[in-house]
């Protein structure tokens, strides 16, 4: 597994092209070459043809590295994975902690659905983790110690998602994670309705529209 192809020099990514084509490498300080026959997986938080465009990954690996290729979503974008996600990580957590696994309600999973997660699975893991160790038996909201702020896509930081969609996609994806955040705190259509200063209904079809429920 090679995490963050992005981030190789050209010149490592010339040595990493050439041990694709013909499987052999040289160890630091040795003369004699090892040939190895393994499966490489590269990761990259951009398209690789993107990085080709940049002027970060070179074009002859890119096509070398293109047989298969996984697109995963960010987090932010799989809500409904955080229940199971935060269960496992809890578990696992308090196996490494040595400690009884912490209980928690709908109040954590709705915490953590309402942030942007730009940090991913690695964020989540590490937010769960000081969590745990600061928690007794029973998780809080406070114990997540979450930023309070909109979520990024107001902020309009990451160019490589804005460039992703339509105007309208992008204000729609914005809405979703503002309700998402606002519905953590404010869990009922009503407040959260009063809370943004519009109709109980309207509130009401845009929950059903975006997907989001208790």
């Amino acid at each position: 597994m090679l995490d963050s192809v992005s981030e190789l020099s050209l010149e490592m990514q010339a040595k990493l092209l050439r041990f694709l084509n013909d499987g052999s490498f040289r160890r630091v300080g040795e003369d004699q070459e090892i040939h190895v026959d393994v499966r490489v997986i590269c990761t990259s938080q951009k398209p690789l043809d993107l990085l080709v465009k940049e002027g970060k990954l070179r074009e002859d690996l890119y096509y070398r590295l293109n047989v298969l290729s996984l697109t995963l979503p960010p987090l932010r974008e799989r809500q409904g994975d955080l229940p199971l996600l935060t269960d496992y990580f809890i578990q696992q957590i308090s196996q490494e902690l040595g400690i009884r696994k912490p209980r928690y309600d709908e109040r954590l999973i709705k915490a953590l659905q309402g942030y942007h997660w730009s940090g991913n699975l690695r964020e989540l893991y590490n937010c769960l983790y000081r969590a745990c160790t600061l928690a007794n038996e029973q998780l809080q909201v406070a114990d997540l110690n979450l930023p309070d702020e909109l979520p990024s896509e107001l902020a309009l930081t990451h160019l490589g998602e804005v460039e992703q969609g339509s105007l309208e996609e992008l204000v729609n994806r914005f809405e979703a994670s503002l309700l998402r955040k606002f519905y953590a705190e404010f869990p009922s259509t009503r407040k959260l309705a009063q809370r943004l200063g519009i109709s109980h209904t309207a509130v009401a079809n845009k929950l059903r529209v975006y997907g989001i429920s208790k």
